[in-house]
């Protein structure tokens, strides 16, 4: 969505700084590898190219492998507008996540 509209990044990484501080951090200790990746386009669930540019384990946690979030019936459906928007579910569920579960944002 960067690479489609870079006005995006800027209040992006607001929220992400308000709900999750520490990834925040990351990027701005690693920016050059974050600008590459944000102009590579990583494929939507490519876990690997954001372990190896967030150090072991990524941001999926320990060993890169899957991890569960459990979400509210209401959080279901919010994802599943999403995904009816034409977005892929991984990047759905992701955006989602990291905009604090907040359907609207995760949208734009």
């Amino acid at each position: 969505m960067v690479q489609q509209n870079p006005a995006l990044l800027q209040p992006f990484l607001q929220q992400l700084g308000a709900s999750n501080p520490e990834l925040l951090t990351l990027i701005e200790r690693n920016q050059s590898e974050f600008v590459q990746f944000l102009q590579e386009g990583a494929e939507a669930g490519d876990d690997q190219d954001m372990g190896d540019m967030f150090g072991e384990g990524g941001m999926m946690g320990e060993g890169g492998g899957e991890q569960y979030v459990q979400v509210t019936e209401q959080e279901k459906e919010s994802i599943e507008r999403l995904v009816a928007m034409g977005f892929d579910r991984q990047m759905a569920i992701q955006a989602f996540l990291a905009c604090d579960r907040n359907e609207e944002l995760a949208a734009n």
